[in-house]
């Protein structure tokens, strides 16, 4: 009798676990802008910035590959990067952890630090890990 009420107490608590993993499908057609305190891009860290990121699904007509368009400006309005991102995904979690990249690798991550501001990172060659 102890045994199989271990081994319900084991069941649930395994089915909790693998149901509690996070998972995110990405976003289409979203854009997110974010007011992120210290942003690193390519080893060039700003401070202060904000960051637009507007997904882009492809039309099938014109082009198939979906895309990510990331605008940074600075807080007196001037444009520090902007680039589009081919091929890859825009994520958002619910922590308020935004990646771009593609499932296994990570170009831009945004997430909170430990006063609750956000800092953010941009690795396009090597990915963010």
């Amino acid at each position: 009798m102890k045994l199989r009420i271990l081994l319900i107490l084991l069941f649930f608590n395994l089915t909790t676990n693998i149901f509690s993993q996070e998972t995110a499908k990405p976003l289409t057609d979203t854009e997110i802008m974010r007011n992120v305190s210290k942003m690193d891009i390519e080893g060039k860290e700003y401070e202060y910035v904000k960051i637009t990121l507007k997904s882009i699904s492809p039309d099938y007509f014109f082009s198939d590959i979906y895309k990510v368009k990331v605008t940074i400006v600075d807080m007196s309005g001037k444009e520090v990067w902007k680039k589009t991102l081919k091929n890859v995904f825009l994520y958002v979690f619910s922590n308020g952890q935004i990646q771009v990249g593609k499932p296994n690798f990570n170009k831009i991550l945004i997430q909170k630090n430990d006063t609750g501001l956000f800092d953010g990172t941009i690795r396009e060659k090597e990915g963010v890990y």
